[in-house]
């Protein structure tokens, strides 16, 4: 009988050391590492629910709209793209849907170091249908950013529009016009993952419609 729990311990044995050799000499674990990671990011399991498309009125944290959100407002729709460093969902949002569509290319904060600062910010004015579109690009967790500071109104302005709370980044936030009890009000939704050009046309589109809609029964 000992003789074969001393044999298991040595099979045991050695398929551990063989499964740790494996990792060490194949990119398996860091294959896995990133699955897992943009799972997290863009919260597939957790977030889901969280994910389906709703406008609405009143901000995550009862704050007001923040007032570089108001003064571009009153031009068009507005598009918020919350960045974190670490996040493959954001870089694939950056180069598979967001620069297709504005045909703009982001800088990598991966590439900071002591002498250089790459821009954390990135204010975009273009048009869709006639109607002006503000496009607002950040990183918001660069503790050494010029241009968004931790306690900036930039930074601060991802609880105003993170209707989850601390379960995920508010990647992306469109903000338009609705009718609210007989006042024209922001009307913002906020989506945790975007997948395809195309579906970022339809809902700038989508935003577009909303803000003629109401910014002429407005007057």
């Amino acid at each position: 009988m000992k003789k074969i729990q001393i044999l298991q311990i040595i099979v045991l044995f050695i398929f551990i050391i063989s499964f740790f050799s494996i990792l060490s000499t194949t990119n398996v674990y860091n294959e896995v590492q990133t699955k897992i990671v943009e799972t997290l990011c863009l919260s597939c399991i957790k977030l889901k629910p969280n994910t389906i498309k709703e406008y609405r009125f009143e901000t995550a944290d009862g704050a007001p709209h923040p007032d570089f959100i108001l003064e571009n407002l009153s031009k068009g729709p507005v598009i918020i793209d919350y960045r974190i460093t670490f996040c493959p969902g954001c870089i694939d949002l950056e180069n598979n849907v967001f620069s297709k569509v504005f045909n703009i290319s982001f800088p990598n904060p991966l590439e900071d170091d002591e002498d250089t600062e790459i821009p954390d910010l990135i204010y975009l004015k273009k048009q869709f249908k006639n109607t002006n579109i503000t496009f607002i690009h950040f990183n918001t967790d660069d503790n050494n950013s010029l241009d968004v500071p931790p306690n900036g109104v930039y930074a601060k302005s991802r609880n105003v529009y993170d209707i989850v709370g601390d379960e995920g980044n508010p990647m992306v936030v469109f903000i338009t016009y609705g009718y609210n009890h007989g006042f024209i009000e922001p009307y913002y939704s906020t989506l945790y993952e975007i997948t395809t050009p195309q579906e970022l046309l339809e809902l700038i589109y989508e935003s577009i419609n909303l803000y003629n809609e109401h910014k002429d029964a407005s007057h």
